[in-house]
């Protein structure tokens, strides 16, 4: 990890003239300010001194390194402004794991992978999923899927869980990922239901009816319907957590947008919360400290509540690693112990082509937030003709090929814009091909653009 000077460097004061100096006020909001520090430093003040050696040793079960707690607490004072990793360069790469914890089936695998790039710049968040069945090659135990990273190394090497699962996804997105923070279903839980829940806007109805019920059986049948709802923790971990709902909600990708309100309801409701408030804060920490693990030191941890605290819900954009066009494919394979369903690189394909894939993540993402849907015809009759045309589904785009509703063979490929309400798609389909833009919309269809392929496709 990257360190930093804490230690000011000395600069020559210019000469200043006495009556230069001007004495001011401190303004309301930078007393605010440090009136709200020096709160939170009493409060750590006296945990240190009722809680001693107790406090420093759950502080080591969050943090995976174990520095002294008064240099940690020194730190969060004299460093809260120095940037994170990758924050000049406008990514700050956070990886976001969750695992069931103590009196789960498989307590330590990283069921929930979502790795969140932060743009301070822009204020754009990107949160890339990554499915728990992706296999990677882990050293000399080979092929494993990517959600046992985690224990295994932990098995082997107690404390090394977050660097090896760390290096395992930079390996598969080609990302440098120098943090890490890891919770439990508990701790999820009680840390919603510390804020008072979340506020939470659901797009579609569904039903799952194999939520797990932690005793290798299923609850009985989940369901959400659309509209607001206010969530409690349970609840919210079960809309979060659903793989199985109707209704096209059991995509990794639909699990990965409701994760994403699940995150920012629950960002919104922690910065409403009465810092002054030592129970809640009591409580948090409680619930942290015990279902909580992260490389991220408490200065970090502050640094980046501050860059993220005026990120607005709309520009959150969500993408997934899941099985799609000829990239990333779902199969089966009989090396695994017992045969095992797994995700991976379709034939012919390796990590590089996922890795090329994500140098536009952020603009793929920005796409899939669009949704929109592109009808593709063949007037050529030629099978050739498509081939270019349906990788766009590669870049997460509902591609539908129909048959060819003209009689004459196009000579130039058309393309016509039912909506001007997807620019993002526009533009990518501009850069990326080769077409004429119709003045008038495709009035037998209801896609949001339709592109006739003609004779220059071929």
């Amino acid at each position: 990890m990257k360190s930093f000077d804490i230690i000011t460097p000395h600069h020559e004061t210019p000469h200043v003239h006495p009556q230069q100096f001007i004495l001011k006020k401190p303004s309301p909001k930078k007393k605010k300010h440090w009136l709200r520090r020096l709160i939170i430093f009493l409060f750590f003040l006296a945990l240190l001194i009722y809680g001693g050696n107790k406090l420093l040793s759950k502080a080591n079960q969050v943090f995976d390194n174990n520095k002294n707690i008064f240099v940690r607490v020194g730190k969060f004072f004299t460093s809260s402004d120095k940037p994170l990793i990758g924050e000049d360069d406008g990514k700050v790469n956070i990886l976001l794991l969750g695992v069931g914890g103590e009196g789960h089936d498989g307590p330590w695998l990283t069921d929930t992978m979502i790795l969140a790039s932060i743009d301070p710049n822009t204020g754009d968040v990107f949160l890339i999923s990554i499915p728990r069945d992706f296999i990677v090659q882990i050293g000399k135990e080979g092929f494993r899927k990517i959600n046992g990273v985690y224990p295994l190394s932990e098995k082997n090497d107690p404390g090394s869980g977050g660097t090896a699962i760390r290096q395992a996804i930079e390996k598969l997105t080609g990302f440098k990922v120098p943090y890490y923070a890891l919770i439990d279903f508990e701790g999820f839980i009680k840390a919603v239901n510390h804020v008072g829940g979340v506020d939470v806007v659901i797009d579609r109805t569904f039903t799952d009816y194999q939520f797990p019920d932690y005793k290798n059986g299923y609850l009985p049948p989940v369901t959400f319907t659309k509209g607001f709802e206010h969530m409690n923790g349970e609840r919210s971990l079960e809309f979060a957590r659903s793989r199985h709902g109707n209704n096209s909600e059991g995509s990794d990708f639909a699990r990965s947008e409701r994760q994403k309100k699940i995150l920012t309801a629950f960002k919104d409701k922690v910065y409403q919360l009465n810092l002054n408030d030592l129970k809640t804060l009591n409580n948090l920490l409680g619930d942290f400290t015990n279902h909580f693990r992260t490389n991220m030191e408490p200065f970090e941890i502050k640094r980046l509540a501050d860059i993220s605290k005026n990120i607005n819900k709309e520009k959150v954009y969500s993408l997934s690693l899941e099985p799609q066009g000829d990239l990333i494919c779902a199969g089966v394979i009989d090396d695994y112990v017992n045969r095992a369903y797994v995700i991976q690189p379709c034939e012919g394909k390796t990590y590089a082509d996922i890795q090329q894939f994500l140098t536009n993540y952020q603009l793929i993402a920005k796409l899939k937030k669009e949704n929109a849907v592109i009808e593709i015809q063949n007037s050529t009759n030629q099978s050739s003709a498509t081939k270019t045309w349906s990788q766009l589904s590669n870049a997460g785009l509902d591609i539908k090929i129909t048959s060819f509703k003209g009689r004459l063979t196009y000579d130039r490929t058309i393309l016509y814009k039912n909506t001007s309400t997807k620019p993002q798609t526009l533009e990518y389909l501009k850069n990326n091909y080769n077409f004429v833009i119709a003045d008038v919309i495709y009035t037998q269809s209801n896609a949001d653009f339709v592109i006739i392929l003609g004779k220059d496709s071929l």
